[in-house]
């Protein structure tokens, strides 16, 4: 099963990394830490995350439901940030900020679920015709 779904525990453990970076950036006093982990986490690891999941879930399945997918990612991102919120006991997000830095991870991955359901339409048309 782990084997069909890896990239949703590769999302897990790079929400756990974000988890940590945030509360030891929420302890420091140095501001360019939680610059830091924002960076990481908002613009390299979630999107990465929603690219992988987006990218094997639209070669792997073929059914509809699977453009759902992208608005899991979405909303994994704002339940992550309020998990974040709650840990730390603090308002760190307003509105705004969920549902902007939701959409990057959600957006990457509709394009990488896109990208990946062409290419396997093409490759099983190519496979048809021989």
């Amino acid at each position: 099963m782990i084997r069909k779904h890896w990239p949703v525990v590769f999302a897990v453990l790079a929400i756990l990394i974000s988890v940590v970076l945030v509360v030891f950036a929420y302890h420091s006093t140095d501001s360019g830490y939680a610059i830091f982990a924002s960076v990481i986490t908002f613009i390299f690891l979630l999107p990465l995350a929603g690219a992988v999941i987006g990218g094997w879930y639209g070669w792997r399945i073929h059914s509809l439901k699977k453009w759902l997918l992208p608005f899991a990612v979405y909303a994994g991102v704002i339940l992550y940030m309020m998990i974040a919120g709650l840990i730390l006991r603090v308002d760190l997000f307003d509105a705004e900020s969920y549902l902007t830095l939701g959409a990057l991870p959600g957006l990457t991955g509709l394009v990488a679920e896109i990208v990946a359901s062409v290419i396997a339409w093409v490759v099983k048309r190519v496979r048809n015709r021989r």
